[in-house]
């Protein structure tokens, strides 16, 4: 453990521990209420958790509005004549080995939207 070098450093010391034992020493000011940590803390949880609610709302509400969009341009057919890829596979898409999924997957989406 290090020693103080010091030798007025206990003096300084002693008197300070006098003076704050006597009221004459404030080191620091009274605080109001809204002033003090816990309080600016609390308004920070609320805060996060507003803001966090909000962004996963709106968040689902998007996610939501895309699910309407497809489901609705399914069933007005304007996605009927739209094809992804040629279906005879290039050297950027090859063949796909398992295209039963594909017709699969689209009579499930037939199914959902009727």
């Amino acid at each position: 453990m290090a020693n103080v070098r010091d030798p007025a450093f206990w003096k300084r010391f002693s008197t300070a521990v006098h003076l704050d034992e006597e009221g004459g020493y404030t080191s620091r000011p009274e605080l109001k209420h809204s002033d003090s940590w816990l309080g600016k803390q609390r308004r920070k949880q609320q805060r996060r958790r507003f803001v966090c609610l909000w962004f996963w709302l709106c968040f689902f509400l998007f996610v939501a509005g895309v699910i309407a969009v497809v489901i609705w341009l399914l069933k007005s057919g304007i996605l009927k004549n739209v094809h992804l890829g040629d279906g005879h596979g290039t050297p950027n898409q090859p063949v796909d080995p398992n295209s039963g999924v594909n017709s699969r997957v689209r009579r499930l989406v037939e199914m959902v939207v009727r």
